[in-house]
């Protein structure tokens, strides 16, 4: 039951808090509530309480436990599944961003993105591993795991995190880290996204800037099979210092492997001939050296094809499946026949490994997963609804024919409703302690959603 709130509570509210209280009605008030994917456009919040300092996400924490409303922690909005909104109270921490460089860590506002934060450490010579979109808030990519380009030099982003600022349910704030609410630690690297409290400020170990040699090779489209079989058995004979990964995108002609090497310059070159001599000269291809920031730029424009970042938002559906052996050849042949003339839809098979395998303290349970597959259909909203229910149910039809050969795993950042094994896909035998953890800090479940820990 939506339980009445009074306008003077929300203008107490308001009067107590530096940032901004939104509510319905108020002129900011639809660019406040819009989140990443317009899927999520028909979710209307009782308010967004735009944050500018830890005490007002103390403040609006104790003001939604108190009127019973669900709070919705924001960082970039990204989420897949829209859990980012809701028609509680969103507490958006993106005015939340600022970077201060110390040394060999930094203190990063719980609302930064995550090119920001690779520009900003770029300028002070560090590196942070973030994950391949820019515009993705740092604490949601970290607290879910934090894949990136190279993830098998440096680990997730979690893997880097010293510490976290965190407001409770209760409204307390706590600094957690290995040896102060050592729990909450655990389960925040990795598990932490919506469930716990609200993020505030992460502290993370940094490392020294590298230049990155990114190189980009396209084999003709009716190669699919081949060129993933190829792919699969090269990358499992690489140095850490390299990572990779493939796509395809229906409609666009070839299958382009990407790869980053993060070692001595040019060393990585001959790893990148061995693919050449098993697969010929590609149709196209190239190589470059740059820092991270523009690699990480780069591959954003190659990933959309088009290179435009300014286009239309699109819906987006995707599933994925995390894999404890290569694909055989069955699975192979399998998604070069769906993606053949899909124009809609794309696949990205990813090497994991490396670093992304070494730290068993964490919440994340897919320290054995070899490698990842991500697959998803970008539909506009005007298409209509029977050309969007068409794409849905194609993303969820090849997730359900490529079951036999994923390991059973899947990476919570990929959050997905659809997934009737969620808990175990995400959390493997995580999953009791970090319901236990979860009991603890939020025994009434303040912070929840439809796949929350309770």
């Amino acid at each position: 039951m939506r339980l009445a709130v009074a306008a003077a509570d929300w203008a107490a509210l308001r009067r107590r808090m530096r940032g901004e209280v939104v509510l319905p009605g108020d002129p900011g008030y639809a660019t406040a509530r819009g989140i990443a994917d317009p899927r999520f456009d028909q979710v209307r919040p009782r308010a967004v309480a735009r944050c500018s300092t830890a005490d007002d996400v103390r403040l609006a924490v104790d003001f939604a436990r108190h009127h019973r409303l669900t709070p919705h922690p924001r960082s970039g909005g990204h989420s897949f599944a829209g859990y980012s909104t809701g028609p509680g109270l969103v507490i958006d921490v993106s005015p939340l961003n600022t970077i201060t460089v110390d040394g060999a860590t930094a203190r990063i506002g719980a609302g930064s993105r995550s090119g920001q934060v690779a520009r900003v450490l770029a300028e002070h010579g560090r590196l942070l591993p973030v994950g391949v979109c820019p515009e993705v808030g740092i604490a949601g990519l970290t607290l879910g795991g934090g894949i990136g380009m190279v993830g098998r030099a440096y680990g997730l982003t979690m893997d880097n995190l010293r510490e976290a600022d965190v407001v409770l349910a209760d409204g307390s704030a706590v600094t957690c880290g290995p040896s102060v609410h050592p729990d909450l630690y655990f389960a925040l690297r990795g598990a932490g996204a919506g469930a716990f409290g609200v993020v505030t400020s992460l502290t993370f170990d940094i490392h020294p800037a590298v230049e990155l040699r990114t190189f980009v090779l396209n084999w003709p489209g009716d190669r699919v099979a081949e060129t993933v079989a190829a792919w699969q058995r090269w990358s499992l004979t690489l140095s850490d210092a390299m990572s990779t990964q493939l796509c395809v995108r229906g409609g666009v002609p070839g299958t382009l492997v990407i790869a980053w090497w993060c070692g001595s310059p040019r060393a990585g070159d001959p790893l990148v001939a061995r693919l050449v001599a098993a697969l010929g000269e590609p149709v196209a291809g190239g190589s470059y050296t740059s820092g991270y920031p523009e690699a990480i730029t780069y591959l954003w424009e190659v990933l959309r094809a088009d290179g435009d970042a300014s286009r239309a938002p699109v819906y987006t559906f995707q599933e994925d499946h995390l894999l404890s052996a290569p694909l055989p050849p069955d699975g192979v042949s399998l998604l070069a026949r769906r993606l053949t003339g899909r124009a809609d839809t794309i696949l990205i098979l990813e090497r994991q490994g490396g670093a992304l395998g070494k730290d068993p303290t964490t919440a994340w349970a897919h320290r054995g997963c070899p490698f990842a597959m991500w697959f998803w259909n970008e539909v506009s909203p005007t298409a209509g609804v029977g050309r969007v229910i068409e794409a849905r149910n194609r993303i969820v039809s090849l997730w359900q024919e490529l079951r036999p050969w994923a390991s059973g795993q899947s990476y919570q950042n990929n959050i997905s409703p659809r997934r009737p094994d969620w808990a175990r896909a995400y959390y493997g035998e995580h999953l009791h302690r970090l319901r236990a953890v979860k009991a603890r800090y939020d025994p009434h479940d303040l912070f929840h959603h439809p796949q929350g820990l309770a």
